[in-house]
């Protein structure tokens, strides 16, 4: 597959060309999982993602999309009422529209859940250097989902987020792990089987709020929810 350039003055047409090229792919057909923390860049991703599937007709929509999102069981509740709420919208409409979507939220394991660990087995208290809780409550929850994914076909295709824009450091990390050679897919660090692919990795931030702004969610509503809980937390994550 032809890797298509994503040209500055109009980042998105050839995003969604990309993404609906990506999803027709006659070299591999595994499910996708998108990651969908609820977030900008996670909704960005999902709507574009949806608009794809809403776009082409029914026969051509045979790969499985899965939605997957995880609670800590400690986030804000505002932020976790917003993530479980815009997933149930996702999965609703997609049931509506026949789309091949379903979604999971996953959840820590009881003994691995934040106060059990805490106070239950004396951790210390999460800091820069020893960040245990990102670890239990969010990596191996989700880890395990795509695994499962995995196991269930062979390999699966994890669609990220992540943007070069949003830190140095993620510049870095995203730039160590390059794509196959003529594909869009770079094979997981940690997870075997399992292929990322980053259809937004070259936006903006600014790229991301216009075209929240400017574009209601197909699957509904508007995304002015979202951007007042940024607002709000005067652009924290």
């Amino acid at each position: 597959m032809t890797v298509i350039p994503i040209h500055p003055a109009n980042p998105f047409d050839a995003i969604r060309q990309n993404i609906t090229e990506e999803y027709l792919s006659e070299t591999q057909h595994y499910p996708w999982i998108v990651t969908f923390s609820g977030g900008k860049d996670s909704t960005l991703v999902a709507h574009l993602v949806f608009d794809m599937l809403l776009s082409l007709p029914p026969m051509l929509r045979t790969r499985q999309v899965f939605f997957i999102s995880n609670d800590t069981l400690v986030e804000s509740p505002l932020v976790v009422k917003h993530m479980r709420q815009s997933l149930a919208e996702i999965l609703r409409a997609a049931e509506i529209f026949r789309l091949p979507v379903s979604g999971e939220i996953t959840v820590p394991k009881l003994q691995d859940t934040f106060w059990t660990l805490l106070i239950g087995k004396g951790y210390p208290t999460p800091n820069r250097s020893m960040r245990w809780c990102t670890d239990r409550l969010k990596i191996q929850p989700t880890s395990g989902y795509i695994l499962q994914k995995v196991n269930e076909n062979g390999k699966a295709i994890i669609v990220l987020g992540v943007r070069k824009d949003e830190s140095a450091t993620r510049k870095a990390s995203i730039e160590s792990h390059q794509n196959l050679e003529n594909s869009n897919l770079t094979p997981h660090s940690d997870l075997k089987n399992a292929l990322v692919y980053r259809p937004i990795v070259d936006l903006s931030t600014d790229d991301v709020w216009e075209f929240l702004a400017a574009n209601d969610p197909p699957w509904g509503g508007a995304h002015s929810d979202l951007i007042k809980l940024y607002r709000e937390a005067a652009g924290g994550e």
